[in-house]
């Protein structure tokens, strides 16, 4: 069941990025796949958000019409990124750090991607690249806030339950 969940969960991200990125300009350089996976890195299983990174990677190929495994691998391996590095760094008082995260595994991912159609001698714009880094910067400036509500409600329970 848990893995259905997580498979209708990274499903309903590409559809809504999808869905958005044609209404507005601004969820184009939003990733929402890369939110979930971080989601599960951090406060789920790392090991599920490899599975979570790869489906998404998957589901987001077929969905661009790309040879399936750009996106699964680059997402996996942002998703190995961020479940480690979080590990491993206080994060919990400081927004830079967290920043610093999900621009890193945005931009690891991205790169991935670049090299990925670099070795299979397809073509890509290095258009791609500043855009990525502007992904990069709005993907983690979201996922800052979005995170930082998140562990502030965790903590509003937790005293509540107290």
């Amino acid at each position: 069941m848990k893995y259905i969940f997580l498979a209708v969960s990274s499903f309903l991200a590409i559809v809504a990025q999808m869905i958005a990125g044609e209404n507005f300009v601004l969820f184009n350089f939003l990733d929402l796949a890369l939110l979930l996976t971080a989601y599960w890195a951090i406060y789920r299983s790392r090991t599920q958000s490899l599975f979570v990174g790869a489906l998404t990677g998957l589901l987001l190929d077929a969905a661009l019409g790309w040879h399936l495994g750009y996106n699964g691998f680059g997402r996996t391996l942002a998703a190995f990124v961020i479940g480690h590095s979080w590990k491993r760094f206080n994060t919990a008082d400081q927004p830079w750090v967290r920043f610093s995260i999900f621009a890193a595994a945005s931009c690891i991912n991205s790169m991935s991607i670049y090299l990925l159609f670099w070795f299979m001698q397809r073509t890509a714009s290095g258009i791609f690249l500043g855009a990525s880094l502007l992904q990069a910067v709005i993907t983690a400036g979201v996922g800052v806030a979005l995170f930082a509500a998140m562990d502030t409600y965790r903590r509003i329970q937790t005293d509540r339950a107290h």
